[in-house]
């Protein structure tokens, strides 16, 4: 059977409806920010359009740097308003909350693809919202975590169907802040901290879904992994009963060997998308970090 993308060209929906429809109105969403949401930034025909929520530091026209964000919500649920990016618009960051498709519509490695069609569209509309197109980062959360360290792995080079009407724009990230992500779908049983068999199970169900019942070579980032990759900040709990600590140990020391700059953060008593991640402390080393790398 043919891809649905195969059947029917991409529908030229700006071209089909009134514009007021179609184009974004800057909403008070945030302290310090103009929220454009549920804004369309790819279509591929047979699903839905994907959308994105972008939030831009009010009182000056930028250039802004850019974090694009992706949920947690183990690959089955979650939105664009997630996550621990509220404060960073006041402090002069733009962020672009990504919705990607779930492993209910498709599976590895597509969802990766959404990213980084995403981030296409951040540097396609760089002059449109006052955003800089050099300095744009990556942030994610658990599954968004996973997603967002494939998509900087791979650079320049497609896991999945690429699409999207910005493919002539890079979808190159220029650091990653990593919060508890999996990086090893491979051993998520071997590395769970403390939980029960039917726990266990539950995680094998969820990574099958996402997955398949054996995740492909493919699958794991360090095969990616090499010199030139952006930086990664990598924050995991120590507590962490849905994807234990080894898997981001296991990231880093992976990520330095292939000589990418990595380093380890670990929050002592922090479960799995504890509190402490949105606290200002983490939130602020995570920005001092984007900030350097930005700088280098």
């Amino acid at each position: 059977m043919p891809h649905p993308s195969e059947l029917l060209p991409p529908l030229d929906y700006a071209a089909m409806v009134p514009r007021a429809l179609t184009e974004p109105h800057a909403v008070a969403a945030l302290p310090g920010a103009l929220s454009h949401l549920n804004v369309a930034y790819a279509t591929m025909t047979g699903w839905r359009p994907l959308r994105l929520d972008l939030h831009v530091p009010a009182g000056s026209p930028g250039p802004h740097p850019v974090v694009v964000y992706a949920h947690g919500g183990s690959f089955l649920a979650g939105g664009p308003a997630l996550g621990p990016w509220t404060s960073l618009p006041a402090q002069g960051i733009a962020v672009a909350s990504v919705a990607y498709r779930l492993a209910g519509e498709v599976p590895f490695p597509e969802p990766v693809e959404d990213i980084r069609a995403a981030v296409r569209w951040v540097r396609a509309s760089a002059p449109r919202f006052g955003l800089d197109p050099a300095r744009v980062a990556g942030w994610g959360s658990s599954a968004g975590g996973y997603l967002m360290t494939m998509a900087a792995l791979t650079g320049e080079t497609a896991l999945g169907r690429e699409f999207g009407e910005h493919r002539d724009f890079s979808p190159a990230l220029s650091a990653v802040v990593d919060h508890y992500g999996l990086a090893d779908p491979a051993r998520l049983r071997e590395d769970a901290h403390d939980n029960t068999e039917e726990q266990l199970r539950a995680l094998d169900g969820i990574a099958a879904q996402f997955f398949g019942a054996v995740p492909p070579a493919s699958a794991d980032p360090l095969r990616l992994a090499r010199p030139g990759a952006p930086p990664f900040l990598i924050m995991h709990g120590d507590d962490d009963h849905r994807l234990g600590l080894r898997q981001s140990e296991r990231l880093r020391d992976g990520l330095s060997a292939a000589g990418v700059p990595a380093s380890l953060v670990v929050v002592p008593g922090a479960d799995h998308a504890g509190p402490e991640f949105s606290s200002p402390e983490l939130v602020g080393q995570a920005v001092r970090f984007l900030r350097e790398s930005w700088a280098a």
